[in-house]
């Protein structure tokens, strides 16, 4: 049976509203009244389906669709495979040594994923950082595991750590931890990518003028940028390869600076005559 995940064209962990967004783009695509394929649409429709609901997407994420009844037609607990005398003895006792489905079944499952969320600013993005995570088991035991994070990170990246999951049914395996990586919002900086941006005020003399501007970069790097004479407000100023680092060591972004006029209020007389000569030309 196709994977869900599949069929709808996401990821394992995507979040509803991509889900939902899949799932309308999928079924467009191959609704019948459209010319679409009847079945594939029956599947994507499944699909959703489950995936939407939280309750039967922690069970399809867990032990999968259970065939030709569909998915979720029944649920099995440990204890309908642990009777007082084990069915799998008895079968292998009737078939000479044989392995049991019932013991091919139990080994196919495992615990469930336990999914947790850390936080990290735009100054680790730039640096890289190591972090230790701590979260919750059902059995209410807290665990603990160390994340080093490479520079670049990207927000909403997920970290596998395999066998780190539930262990609240000891007779199978542990689930998987997912750690989702979040980065927050900055002050100043706006990110796109490995690009960043930001709106900096400038005199609007500094601007009829021209000037030198020092900006200061995520890393409190100091950074001199030029204003050319007669710059507009709103335009953008680009310094190259002082931006975040690439993944993977594949260079740095770039800066990108939109330039903001700050005005003054004038109220001194003097002032005010003298730029009025000037705007007149007299």
């Amino acid at each position: 049976m196709a994977d869900y995940y599949d069929i709808l064209g996401v990821k394992k962990g995507a979040s509803q509203q991509d889900l939902k967004k899949a799932y309308k783009k999928q079924a467009m695509r191959y609704h019948p009244d459209k010319g679409g394929d009847s079945n594939k649409f029956q599947k994507i429709n499944e699909a959703y389906d489950t995936l939407k609901d939280p309750q039967k997407k922690a069970m399809y994420d867990q032990f999968g669709a259970t065939g030709n009844q569909g998915p979720y037609s029944r649920t099995y607990s440990t204890e309908e495979f642990e009777f007082p005398n084990d069915i799998g003895d008895i079968f292998n006792q009737f078939f000479g040594g044989s392995r049991s489905p019932f013991t091919q079944r139990r080994q196919r499952q495992r615990n469930k994923d336990i999914a947790i969320q850390t936080q990290i600013d735009l100054e680790d993005v730039m640096n890289g950082k190591s972090l230790i995570a701590t979260y919750t088991l059902t059995n209410g035991k807290q665990q603990s595991v160390n994340i080093d994070l490479p520079p670049g990170v990207e927000t909403n990246t997920t970290m596998k750590f395999t066998g780190l999951g539930d262990n609240f049914i000891p007779s199978i395996s542990r689930g998987d931890l997912m750690v989702r990586i979040k980065v927050r919002a900055h002050s100043r900086w706006h990110r796109d990518g490995a690009n960043l941006h930001c709106v900096e005020k400038v005199s609007v003399f500094d601007l009829l003028l021209g000037t030198k501007k020092e900006i200061t970069t995520v890393d409190g790097k100091k950074l001199s940028i030029t204003i050319p004479k007669g710059c507009q407000p709103g335009t953008v100023l680009s310094i190259s390869e002082q931006g975040l680092p690439r993944l993977h060591g594949r260079g740095k972004g770039n800066i990108y600076m939109t330039v903001q006029a700050d005005i003054p209020n004038i109220s001194d007389p003097e002032m005010l005559k003298l730029l009025q000569r000037i705007k007149y030309g007299t």
